[in-house]
């Protein structure tokens, strides 16, 4: 359970969505929610249909099922380039967690990133998945202690956090973000190539459907612990420093300094947790799904160094972006535009056509790009599902056809 619970509960999750919280209320709880939901969705069978597969990789599935290597490179890239921008999004949200407890000399920044690269890349997947138990445990209990601190020893009613932060006059409402932080997290979760390695490593799909059961119950209640601050900042007027974190804010102009090293302590063992699990995925895809030859080194060892340079990169293109949570649901959006539809295909048919596959990709690709500058009543992500869906039954159909076709000739 800690694994699948280190993997979700990052940078997003707490910075993030207290960052959103400040904006727009308890709307923002949509997001946490589909993530709960996604894991709900590993734990009633998903996730024991995926332990099934003898395979790596998630982008696997799309060889052994469709028997496409060139099906699976896609979407192995597909994969990549989503973890990326997640990875991303920690980063951004270290950043902005330095800013807030004064660390702003870009060396330590720096500094900490290397050796969370370089750990990662060098203990691979089992050091991760060691680890992740006791950063998990600790971090759910720190904020638990310090949302009891808040409730109990803080002026502020929690029936006020609950009551105004729905209709209180000091939030936004936008209800084009509700299909995106509700249905992406949820989706993205069957087809997130950091939950399917782990598990493709379970020991058992019983292990797979409680783990990830009872990693969505935490992931509920965990999540509501940095909204409710945010609510709590905005509600309290507390002015948030521009590229700072708003929990860290609220948290240590609202407790005491003994609170807020002990907040300090969990958040970065959450961005970590995240991050490594993130940085590990990137090089599962690149050492199981591409074969690198020409090189004296092994494969494994060339993916890390691999890995560990596109890490590196995104530590510089975290500069260009600013926003945690948009760009973890843009990060989603791409791949389950291109991948949600072909790959639940996949799960419940023994031998796929790899013409609808590809069609269903290519189309879902083209919605992402096309209903990003579309305005539309409903939103863009149903919109690009609908399309990724109808291009997976034309291919179906248009190899139907061919193939009656060239029978009767």
């Amino acid at each position: 359970m800690m694994t699948f619970l280190a993997t979700q509960v990052g940078g997003g999750l707490i910075l993030g969505a207290a960052e959103e919280a400040y904006k727009f209320g308890w709307s923002v709880f949509l997001y946490p929610l589909g993530a709960c939901l996604g894991l709900v969705l590993l734990g009633v069978g998903v996730g024991r249909k995926l332990s099934q597969f003898k395979v790596s990789t998630v982008a696997q599935i799309f060889e052994v099922v469709y028997k496409s290597s060139t099906l699976k490179k896609i979407a192995s890239i597909l994969s990549i380039l989503s973890l990326f921008a997640i990875f991303i999004a920690q980063i951004i949200a270290s950043k902005k967690f330095m800013l807030s407890v004064g660390v702003d000399n870009p060396i330590w920044f720096f500094i900490f990133w290397g050796i969370v690269i370089i750990y990662t890349c060098v203990g691979g997947l089992k050091a991760v998945i060691s680890t992740d138990a006791v950063q998990a445990g600790f971090f759910v209990i720190v904020f638990f202690l310090c949302f009891g601190y808040a409730v109990f020893n803080l002026e502020y009613p929690l029936s006020v956090a609950l009551s105004e932060g729905f209709v209180g006059e000091n939030f936004t409402f936008d209800m084009s973000k509700f299909s995106g932080w509700l249905l992406m997290p949820l989706l993205f979760m069957v087809i997130e190539q950091d939950m399917g390695q782990r598990c493709f490593a379970a020991e058992s799909p019983r292990i797979v459907s409680l783990a990830t059961l009872c990693a969505a119950a935490c992931t509920f209640f965990v999540s509501m612990i940095p909204i409710f601050f945010g609510i709590m900042a905005r509600n309290s007027e507390i002015q948030i420093p521009v590229g700072s974190s708003v929990l860290m804010g609220v948290i240590q102009q609202m407790t005491n300094p003994f609170v807020t090293s002990l907040v300090c302590c969990a958040i970065l063992v959450a961005i970590i947790s995240t991050a490594d699990s993130l940085i590990n995925a990137v090089s599962s895809n690149l050492s199981q799904d591409f074969r690198f030859t020409g090189f004296s080194m092994n494969s494994v060892r060339f993916s890390q160094i691999i890995s560990a340079l596109i890490a590196i990169s995104g530590i510089f293109f975290s500069f260009y972006f600013n926003n945690i949570v948009d760009l973890l649901i843009l990060s989603y959006e791409l791949s389950v535009s291109c991948l949600f539809i072909p790959l639940c295909f996949a799960l419940y048919k023994k031998q796929g056509n790899k013409y609808a596959a590809g069609s269903a990709m290519l189309c879902g690709a083209l919605g992402f790009i096309l209903f990003r500058w579309t305005s539309l009543e409903i939103g863009r992500e149903v919109c690009s599902l609908a399309f990724s869906l109808s291009g997976y039954f034309f291919g179906a159909w248009l190899f139907r056809t061919n193939s009656q076709e060239y029978a009767q000739s």
